[in-house]
């Protein structure tokens, strides 16, 4: 049952929530909680099926204590941090000189990023059940399930295509980088074994961005409200 809701009903949901083109803008807090109700519910299927077996958490990625090959791909997120770091210090004063027309169109393009305090705090919580979550059922979970049937091969292709698939489609390159970044997290699991580095690095890019988008969002809105209160008193 878990493996048709995470290969067959999620991506199609998503297609058709595309598809349909409706998009509430207004009510993103409700799409933060409806979706970790969704992670949630497929999570305590999972926990519910596998104890029930008394499978051990290692086969789904959870190596405890930490692998060779898991501490390979901690080493690896790690340095990934360290670069992006760089990247970002030695790149800010280049962004400095954004305007305000390039930070809304930035939020235009990313309707589902928190814009208000509130949203943010639902966010993040997303956020952290997304990154961990999302890898635990489309990595850990459907890899142990689908190998035994269509092998490695079968099971990455599978696997990553429901996952990209499952973001939806709002545009080709969206699409296609969905599913790139999906092939690439899922190999990145069937190399290592281990999901602990990727959970760490799927959940600090959506804690990433939802800060990004808050702190572009709060400055769009101080600028505009400078602006008004010039034009007034002009």
């Amino acid at each position: 049952i878990l493996a048709i809701l995470l290969i067959g009903v999620m991506p199609a949901r998503a297609l058709y929530k595309s598809l349909r083109g409706k998009r509430d803008k207004a009510n993103r807090p409700k799409t933060y909680i409806q979706s970790s109700a969704i992670i949630v519910g497929l999570l305590v299927v999972l926990c519910y099926a596998w104890l029930r077996a008394a499978r051990a958490p290692t086969p789904l990625g959870l190596d405890i204590p930490l692998s060779e090959r898991g501490m390979i791909g901690l080493a690896i997120a790690l340095a990934l941090f360290v670069a992006l770091a760089i990247v970002e210090v030695v790149t800010k004063h280049k962004r400095q000189g954004r305007t305000d027309e390039k930070a809304k169109e930035k939020l235009k393009n990313n309707e589902l990023l928190p814009r208000t305090r509130r949203e943010l705090t639902l966010f993040l919580g997303f956020a952290l059940l997304a990154g961990c979550g999302w890898e635990l059922l489309y990595r850990g979970f459907l890899i142990w399930f689908l190998v035994p049937h269509v092998g490695t091969i079968g099971a990455v292709c599978i696997a990553a295509l429901a996952y990209g698939t499952a973001h939806g489609y709002k545009s080709r390159a969206q699409f296609l980088g969905s599913v790139v970044s999906a092939f690439a997290f899922t190999i990145a699991f069937v190399l290592t074994g281990s999901l602990w580095w990727l959970m760490l690095i799927h959940t600090a890019a959506g804690v990433a961005g939802g800060f990004g988008s808050y702190k572009l969002a709060s400055k769009h809105d101080g600028t505009m409200l400078l602006n008004s209160a010039e034009t007034a008193s002009s």
